[in-house]
């Protein structure tokens, strides 16, 4: 399959390649090189976008294979430099859902899906396609929407999330329920509701997105699996208090709970059975639980932040990090090499050194910390406290040193960085949402964003390429850039509050959990006009 190299449309995730001069196609005639193609595989590999778009410059050897092999993945990287592809792409999905969405998107879309079916058994095909298709959404310089579901509640929605593979939706109510949705036929269905005696607080899927967990404060989490097209409960995990949080390991074959009762339980898949692998104690109750992205290291927060590792089948304590105050949060970076630690107004960093955990830095603000996260490279942390002020910090060497910041008239509701790290977002009770942009090293104000009401939410598209505003009773908008411009590309009315938004994993549908409803939408180029 011949992959086109990136255009102009992909602005906003720092991917811009320049389209070929006469003198560049001249040159690319003349096959110049005679090292094997395995060997420039393993070259290109390393390469990012722009760079293997200027190799194909060379000759059409090199074109041909940064065409069907590297283009693609390159892409995939860059948007998401840490994560393996996981993601459970089959022939199956392709056919039942995501082909439609092309063929009804736009003429360009359909001349895609026809490309598509003839790359169905191409070893990269998933990147194939997330490069694709995030190419064709983005070039649509105006955008119209499809309501395609609306999953309704008893109670307050208050989160929304989609399978890794973006053919379920699970969304999270006050009405102490869970509802499970599909796609089928181009509209959400209400499949199956997982339903607890108290609240839900948290919920996720599995990395294969063929299991589902919640976390209650009902002193239960609850497993339930996809078996022949149906969700089955599978177990349920007791604890004597409220379940705060839950996770699964990476690799799907562990599970996590962490409960008000102390402690934290960690179960493991044995033979398709869940066993129970060890109990982690605390003096006080645990709050949250995560694992470092590959699984080796686990840490459980609560008075105290420890720090457990995998040594063969055991776990076995590696740090143990002492706080006078419950409120202990923790974030493992992208690459795992670091953990930091939020306790009210301070924030602690460890840096995994020798095997053994040490202290690198310690952050502090004024007031208490709302929200810690890491750029996806890992090179940038963002810290917003309770009130006004965001910083950004940047490794540089082996210290964390801040490089600016972000202060907002009003209270910031909301903050998140684009896939690739290249843009970071702001969003504020003043009415505006801010896109600070990275150049040379330094955070710029690029763009702000008026609305009417004040901004709840934001959220970018997987390839960065979209960002998704939500305002309070207001309208939901969708930005995105245009010749080299943010741009908006469409506007749908909003009631209520919006508590959640996200993009589906294919940047296809996107959905907003307000009031007792959670509401899903399918975007369409303008040239379907009809569709709205």
């Amino acid at each position: 399959m011949h992959v086109e190299p990136l255009g102009n449309c992909l602005g906003p995730t720092g991917l811009n390649v320049n389209e070929s001069s006469e003198e560049g196609a001249s040159f690319a005639s003349k096959d110049i090189t005679i090292l094997p193609d395995e060997l420039l595989v393993k070259i290109f590999s390393n390469l990012d976008p722009g760079s293997l778009t200027h190799c194909q410059l060379v000759s059409r050897r090199w074109q041909r294979i940064i065409d069907d092999q590297m283009l693609a993945p390159a892409f995939y990287r860059r948007c998401h430099p840490t994560e393996r592809w996981t993601h459970p792409i089959t022939v199956e999905l392709y056919h039942s859902s995501i082909r439609g969405l092309l063929v009804g998107f736009s003429n360009l879309g359909r001349e895609l899906a026809e490309r598509l079916d003839k790359s169905l058994r191409h070893k990269h095909f998933p990147e194939i396609l997330f490069f694709s298709t995030a190419k064709v959404i983005a070039k649509a310089e105006a955008l119209t929407c499809q309501h395609v579901g609306t999953i309704r509640h008893s109670g307050m929605v208050f989160s929304a999330s989609f399978s890794p593979d973006g053919s379920y939706l699970a969304t999270v109510s006050l009405d102490k329920t869970v509802k499970i949705s599909k796609l089928v036929a181009g509209q959400w269905q209400e499949e199956d509701t997982i339903g607890h005696s108290q609240v839900v607080n948290k919920v996720g899927f599995s990395p294969d997105g063929k299991r589902l967990v919640t976390a209650s404060s009902d002193r239960t989490a609850k497993l339930w699996r996809l078996f022949n097209g149906q969700w089955q409960e599978e177990i349920t995990i007791r604890h004597s208090g409220w379940v705060n949080d839950v996770c699964f390991s990476p690799d799907g074959q562990r599970l996590v709970t962490a409960s008000s009762d102390c402690t934290a339980k960690l179960l493991r898949l044995v033979n398709g059975q869940w066993q129970e692998e060890t109990i982690i104690a605390h003096s006080r109750g645990v709050k949250d639980v995560c694992f470092r992205p590959d699984g080796r290291y686990l840490v459980t927060a609560s008075n105290a932040a420890e720090i457990w590792e995998l040594v063969g089948d055991q776990w076995r304590q590696r740090a143990t990090i002492n706080h006078s105050s419950p409120g202990v949060r923790a974030y493992f970076s992208p690459d795992g090499n670091y953990l930091a630690n939020a306790v009210a107004g301070i924030l602690t960093i460890w840096k995994l050194v020798d095997g053994e955990w040490r202290q690198s830095a310690a952050i502090e603000h004024s007031g208490l910390l709302g929200r810690v996260c890491f750029s996806p490279d890992g090179n940038y942390l963002l810290t917003v406290s309770a009130g006004q002020t965001a910083k950004i910090w940047k490794l540089v060497g082996n210290q964390w040193q801040q490089k600016a910041t972000i202060e907002q008239p009003g209270w910031v509701n909301d903050v998140c960085f684009s896939p690739d790290g290249s843009h970071l977002v702001t969003a504020s009770d003043d009415r505006t949402v801010k896109i600070w942009k990275l150049v040379d090293g330094k955070w710029e104000e690029s763009n702000v964003i008026m609305h009417s009401g004040f901004v709840s939410k934001v959220s970018f598209s997987p390839d960065g390429n979209h960002l998704l505003i939500s305002s309070q009773g207001s309208t939901n908008k969708i930005w995105g850039v245009v010749n080299g411009r943010w741009k908006e590309k469409v506007t749908i009315a909003n009631a209520g509050l919006v508590r959640n938004t996200s993009f589906s994993p294919d940047g296809h549908h996107f959905v907003t959990a307000s009031d007792c409803n959670a509401t899903v939408w399918v975007l369409k180029s303008k040239e379907n006009a009809d569709s709205c």
